[in-house]
């Protein structure tokens, strides 16, 4: 028996607006529910660029911070050089302008305890209206002049007689004297600051699709701002900016700006627990407003297909098409926050508190010689051993994450500069940001630049030094032999004799030292020629043979002999002949010591390794300082002078040493 229900039209109409009423409340239902999950993910690929953004002014504030100090400290120790010699009676107008143009100082000033300046290097030009009338600095050098300090640090200060601006310290004389003022062009400074300043961050990253401005502001005004924004709110007159600069959260919302529709988020900006401002980022609502219009268009045609058809295939044909939306959505996003990570410099590593990576940049890879696929969602264990427990040893004790370590990576040492942040979500555990450049190079840069400015300072005091005492030691020793010939006593002449030579001979040795000090203070005259690596290598070679087999010590020779370089031959090997002697004197008997050399791009590379007892870490600083030797025979020479010559070459020398495992001298000349 069939049962056949029919309905009049009214019901069937009734049903079919039903129908369409409930797909349209359903459609529109999953319509929001969609565009709040595009603004989710909106709002989390925001916080990622923000807080990438944050991190990258974090870095070039510090590193104008770093260039500032080592300025100060450069400058400090010329100010220190000069009250040594105004200590010494030893200075002069003369001595000012050699000192000041040998060490690229615009000004140095010597002021009484009154303030007034008594000596300067300062040589008026023919026409000049500023004379040398009487400049008095109490006011701005009271601190010294009082004995409050014995060292300040003036800073950036406008030029008086010139345009443009300065930078300057003062030291206090000797005996409470007065203070001297040394000072250099501040141009190149700025001009270094300017090109790495925030607003060249900022700007390079708005010109990126969809970022309508970037702002950074405080209470009195905009800090650095994109050229796309003319007028900001101010944070005292806006209820939203001032909840974001009172907490460390990100905030966002939607706002309208010359009839455009943005979404803006904002977090403030803290450096070394101070606060600088807030950072507000203004992302495009275009493509997002296009694609809820094509959402809209889409609902009235699926709803009325629905109605005619069926609920099922309605569904599923709006189901599948939301969908692809978003998906779309989504990978635009996230193509867009990637592409940005991508594009950095510095090395990105994002993971959660376990350690799981989740996202590794280019230079990443570049940096760690590895792939990112081969280490997505594994363990920052795997990735490297030592970053892995500093990064978790950090989090865990909630310490500065803004550090300095140094990591083995491919058997090669790297000092690198990391910044950790946390990126806080409410519906997810937290994640990590690393960001990580290598300040390797501007490490050794640095060291090489503290040892060459000592040595420079050690080899002028030690000229000075030897001149004054040279004269003297030269009388003694003249007036011991003509006591030695000329006088005879009447008793003990055999003991007389013996004091007199003892004191020629004496004379004799300091007059040794005193020509050491001598030619290591004077400049090397180079005579560069073109250098066959055969030739040359092998001939250092054989002379250490005969050495190596009498102390049973195996030399081995390793490189490219068909290479041809350009170099002063006499002094290179001087500097390897004092480095390979080195080496033999801290091997044992059936040690090994290894000379090897290659090129490497633009420059020409030379190691000396051995398998000896080590250099402890704290003597590494001091191995290049003029006369520190371990050696009781040593005259502290040898690796000072080897130093020198490769300067000299413009070239570059390192040490890398463990303890009990040996030691390798890397030597590196341009090309």
């Amino acid at each position: 028996m069939k049962f056949q229900i029919k309905l009049p039209p009214k019901a069937i109409i009734s049903i079919s607006a039903i129908i369409a009423l409930v797909m349209i409340i359903s459609s529109y239902v999953e319509l929001n529910q969609s565009k709040n999950e595009i603004y989710q993910l909106l709002y989390e690929h925001s916080v990622t660029l923000l807080q990438s953004i944050i991190i990258s002014s974090e870095n070039t504030l510090n590193s104008g911070f770093e260039i500032e100090d080592i300025i100060t400290e450069r400058l400090l120790d010329n100010a220190r050089l000069i009250r040594k010699l105004d200590s010494l009676n030893a200075l002069n107008k003369d001595e000012l302008i050699k000192i000041a143009t040998g060490n690229n100082l615009y000004r140095v000033n010597v002021f009484d305890k009154k303030g007034n300046r008594i000596l300067s290097n300062r040589i008026p030009e023919p026409g000049d209206i500023h004379g040398e009338e009487n400049i008095n600095r109490f006011s701005e050098l009271e601190p010294i002049l009082k004995g409050q300090t014995e060292e300040l640090i003036i800073g950036l200060k406008k030029a008086e007689f010139s345009d443009g601006e300065r930078y300057a310290v003062a030291v206090a004389r000797a005996n409470n004297k007065g203070a001297i003022v040394v000072n250099m062009d501040a141009k190149d400074f700025l001009e270094f600051r300017k090109r790495i300043g925030i607003g060249v961050i900022l700007q390079g990253i708005s010109n990126h699709h969809g970022i309508e401005y970037i702002i950074l502001q405080d209470t009195l005004g905009v800090l650095a701002a994109t050229a796309k924004i003319d007028t900001v709110e101010s944070i005292s007159e806006s209820g939203f900016l001032h909840s974001v600069i009172e907490s460390d959260s990100v905030f966002s919302r939607v706002i309208k700006i010359n009839g455009s529709e943005l979404y803006e988020v904002s977090k403030r900006f803290m450096l070394n627990n101070e606060l600088v401002g807030i950072y507000r980022v203004g992302l495009s609502l275009e493509d997002v407003r296009k694609v809820e219009s094509r959402m809209i268009r889409r609902l009235i045609i699926i709803s009325l297909i629905l109605a005619a058809i069926s609920i099922i295939v309605l569904s599923i044909i709006f189901t599948n098409q939301n969908l692809k939306s978003i998906s779309d959505e989504y990978q635009r996003f996230k193509t867009f926050a990637s592409s940005v990570l991508e594009n950095m410099s510095e090395a990105v590593i994002v993971f959660n508190k376990q350690g799981i990576i989740s996202f590794i940049n280019s230079s990443a890879e570049k940096l760690f010689n590895i792939s990112a696929e081969d280490y997505l969602n594994k363990e920052l264990y795997d990735l490297n051993n030592s970053v892995s427990e500093t990064f978790l040893k950090k989090i865990s004790l909630n310490e500065n994450k803004s550090f300095e370590f140094d990591i083995s990576i491919n058997n090669e040492i790297k000092t690198l500069f990391c910044s950790l942040s946390e990126l806080t979500e409410e519906k997810s555990d937290s994640n990590y940001i690393a960001v990580i450049r290598d300040i390797t190079e501007v490490k050794i840069l640095e060291e090489e630049a503290r040892r060459n400015e000592k040595l420079s300072a050690m080899g002028e005091l030690a000229s000075g030094v030897a001149h004054e005492i040279r004269n003297p030691i030269n009388a003694i020793g003249m007036i011991a032999q003509r006591l030695n010939k000329e006088f005879t006593p009447n008793e003990n002449e055999q003991e007389y004799k013996k004091i007199t030579g003892l004191l020629r001979s004496e004379v004799n040795r300091i007059n040794k030292i005193i020509t050491q000090f001598l030619n290591y203070a004077k400049p090397l005259e180079l005579k560069i020629s073109q250098i066959r690596c055969s030739d040359f290598f092998e001939e250092i070679y054989q002379l250490f043979i005969p050495q190596a087999n009498q102390k049973n010590i195996k030399f081995i020779k390793q490189g490219d002999d068909n290479l041809m370089v350009r170099f002063d031959a006499d002094l290179i090997k001087q500097s390897l002949m004092n480095i390979i002697q080195n080496a033999f004197d801290a091997v044992n008997e059936k040690g090994e010591v290894l000379l090897k050399y290659y090129q490497s791009g633009n420059h020409f590379i030379i190691e000396i390794s051995d398998n000896g007892f080590g250099i402890p870490p704290e003597l590494q600083k001091k191995i290049f300082d003029l006369y520190f030797t371990t050696k009781k025979d040593g005259n502290g020479l040898g690796l000072s002078i080897a130093q020198k010559i490769i300067n000299q070459h413009n070239g570059t020398i390192t040490i890398s040493s463990k303890i009990n495992q040996g030691t390798t001298f890397k030597i590196s000349l341009p090309i």
